[in-house]
């Protein structure tokens, strides 16, 4: 089932193309792993997914929804319900540092689910607690590590239940051992049949876990494929260069 389709994307900041022309396909249950050099448009891609850049041409269909079609806009209504089916973590956790971890989860889903605080909280210590920090509930998010405090983004991400979860670099702020607990919760989530699009720099999560790789240069999906395909037996010569130019070296 197709959750997530994108056709003919373009978005250019001030004269500068950085989405030329994207197109594909998220299904239910994919987790797919978005590559490429710095630059390529990556993160840009994820933003306007969930509309928090706009973009200048083309269609995005969620679920059969239209949030944009030919560079047109949904009504807000709409465009909000849309991307409320989506779930997003950032490479800096963006938590609400004068909140305690409890609070940065059930505020929001109080407030945009119009739960009551039984309910919240119940939801809070059953997701803090598959993330591994039931002991951190009560705490100041500017007591945890930025591994723990990624753990708690993936957490209040959760809480939405959304039925897709995009993550923006999701480990690149984080030193080696803080990456590998962070990775840990997504392979658990993949495991979990949790569809997910990763922006990612870690080639052996991309490997590993991954069903289909889109890599990303020049504003435009070079290339897409299994990992077997995209890793082992690259198409394009773009491919092969980054991947052989060391990209993976700390993965």
């Amino acid at each position: 089932m197709k959750l997530i389709e994108v056709s003919g994307l373009k978005k250019s900041f001030h004269n500068t193309d950085v989405l030329t022309n994207i197109n594909f396909k998220v299904n239910k249950g994919d987790v797919i792993a978005v590559i490429g050099p710095s630059g390529a448009g990556k993160s840009t891609m994820l933003r306007c997914l969930i509309n928090l850049e706009k973009v200048d041409g083309g269609t995005i269909e969620v679920e059969g929804e239209t949030l944009v079609k030919d560079g047109v806009y949904a009504d807000r209504v709409k465009v909000k319900s849309i991307t409320s089916k989506m779930g997003m973590v950032f490479q800096n956790f963006n938590l609400f540092p004068h909140l305690t971890v409890r609070q940065n989860l059930i505020m929001p889903f109080m407030q945009v689910k119009g739960a009551s605080r039984d309910q919240a909280n119940q939801l809070a210590e059953s997701l803090i607690g598959k993330v591994g920090l039931s002991g951190k509930i009560d705490q100041m998010p500017s007591t945890l590590s930025g591994g723990q405090k990624q753990r708690v983004a993936i957490a209040r991400a959760l809480m939405m239940n959304p039925d897709i979860m995009l993550f923006d670099e999701p480990t690149s702020a984080l030193d080696p051992q803080l990456t590998a607990e962070v990775l840990n919760v997504m392979k658990q989530l993949a495991a979990d049949h949790v569809t997910m699009l990763v922006v990612t720099h870690e080639m052996s999560f991309a490997k590993d876990i991954a069903n289909k790789i889109l890599f990303m240069c020049d504003g435009e999906i070079a290339e897409e494929g299994t990992p077997d395909e995209v890793f082992n037996h690259p198409k394009e010569p773009r491919t092969a260069e980054f991947l052989g130019s060391g990209s993976n070296s700390h993965s």
